[in-house]
């Protein structure tokens, strides 16, 4: 089991005491970086994507009464063991052959130092940074709103049970009860599978016991067949096949070990990819570190490694394949109807959180303007014909907000928030808006617009 969170942040204070006892500072080449950009993909550390002083003014007399969040977890490092060993391992051969580079014997103090960190604070478990990333996400909420939050709302949380979501549930609930006294924010809450974890649903632990349940449990088994099918694993090797990544792989390596040494690699494509986990989880564990690592890899290596993560995350779990249908996303039908169905009376704060498996099939069965587009067969995925970026759909703590505003007359408006940035319904919802160009809309006419989509989802 994972660390409660305040037992999280003693063990990081511990570490961080250690790291000033030892004195160990952070290299000063160019850092591993936080923000988009930095070519971390999913791994990159949280950060919201529109000023809200750039934000629509909320019409005339409406007023917020509700707010629905749905949320990936904050910042962690590596879910389990392994890559962190393998490259530990790599290095000290290499340090035996004194095949070192100046740079490689930096790493391997730093790698050191990695792995300290990550097993004090838990494989899997929510970083510092990650607690951070959703008491600011807590605090932004209620500044936002604060005519919502001042009248004591009722607020109801659910996680996916998942330790890390559940560690972001109460450091989000905490810090809006902090920072909104008089919300009515409930001291323990409960998980839902069905609705923040359906795409790992197993027929013999996962009761489905009412219709909608049974329809969740089917698509999750579906979209696990999708996973195991031959057609996934034909794109999956088309991107294996990428020429750039071998050569992506000697550069990384090459930057720590001698040509020599590194033409002695028996998989130097793995090996690379160690090196690649490292950096990308060291993103996450800064805090835990004392400061953000250099990094390793050459920029233009990243880039290649990261291209091909976000066209497998593409297929995996994003927009997926035209000729496949709905498969990668008909699985969030049941979250998205839960969200649609609070929107016509529910007042208060409902707060959900969960993962990058959940968010980015929600992101698409929503049919985001701008994000979502499924690609054909004959035209593979590649950022050339596709806007859809993992750094920017599913970075640590991605989320969707959808905030409600009511009328005197009780006429209800919604605007979405993706990743606090204000975004689009589907464009077959356009007559919905409040007005054109604007991000308001009206609640009736868009739960009209959706609703016949989640019926389709269901077909075959």
């Amino acid at each position: 089991m994972a660390p409660a969170v305040g037992q999280t942040v003693r063990q990081q204070l511990r570490f961080g005491g250690w790291l000033a006892l030892s004195a160990v500072s952070a290299l000063s080449l160019a850092s591993l970086g936080a923000q988009a950009g930095q070519n971390l993909g999913s791994k990159t550390p949280y950060a919201p994507r529109q000023d809200v002083a750039r934000y629509e003014v909320a019409p005339a007399g409406y007023a917020p009464v509700a707010v629905e969040l749905v949320a990936r977890h904050g910042s962690r490092g590596l879910t389990k063991p392994g890559s962190d060993e393998a490259a530990l391992g790599l290095w000290q051969q290499a340090e035996g052959a004194e095949a070192l580079t100046p740079l490689g014997r930096r790493f391997g103090a730093d790698l050191k130092r990695f792995i300290d960190a990550q097993r004090l604070l838990g494989y899997g478990n929510l970083s510092q940074l990650g607690i951070e990333e959703h008491e600011q996400l807590a605090r932004r909420m209620v500044a936002r709103m604060p005519t919502l939050f001042a009248v004591g709302p009722e607020v109801q949380v659910l996680s996916s049970g998942v330790d890390r979501a559940v560690d972001s549930s109460r450091s989000f609930a905490a810090e809006l009860q902090r920072a909104a006294p008089r919300a009515r924010v409930p001291a323990d809450w409960g998980s839902d599978r069905f609705l923040l974890y359906f795409h790992k649903l197993d027929a013999q632990r996962d009761v489905a016991d009412s219709p909608e349940r049974r329809a969740t449990l089917q698509r999750s088994q579906d979209y696990q067949a999708w996973l195991r099918g031959p057609v996934l694993a034909e794109q999956q090797q088309r991107i294996d096949a990428d020429p750039r990544l071998p050569e992506a792989a000697h550069a990384v390596l090459t930057a720590l070990y001698t040509e020599g040494f590194v033409a002695g690699v028996a998989e130097p494509l793995a090996a690379a990819r160690d090196v690649m986990d490292v950096r990308g989880a060291a993103a996450g564990l800064r805090r835990e570190l004392g400061g953000e690592l250099p990094d390793y890899v050459p920029a233009s290596a990243a880039a290649v490694f990261i291209a091909a993560d976000d066209a497998e995350d593409f297929y995996r779990k994003g927009p997926g394949l035209l000729e496949a249908g709905p498969v990668t996303y008909a699985i969030a039908t049941q979250l998205l109807d839960d969200m649609l169905d609070r929107l016509a009376t529910a007042d208060g704060a409902v707060l959900r959180f969960a993962h990058a498996e959940i968010i980015s099939p929600l992101v698409s069965a929503l049919g985001i303007a701008g994000v979502h587009q499924p690609q054909p067969l004959s035209q593979p995925y590649d950022y050339g014909n596709n806007p859809w970026r993992s750094e920017t759909v599913i970075p640590m703590a991605a989320n969707v907000q959808w905030e409600v505003w009511q009328a005197n007359g009780g006429e209800r408006l919604v605007r979405m928030l993706f990743n606090e940035a204000e975004a689009d319904f589907k464009s077959a919802c356009d007559a919905a808006r409040l007005k054109p160009g604007s991000h308001f809309y009206r609640v009736t006419a868009l739960v009209a617009c959706y609703r016949p989509t989640a019926r389709e989802l269901d077909r075959p």
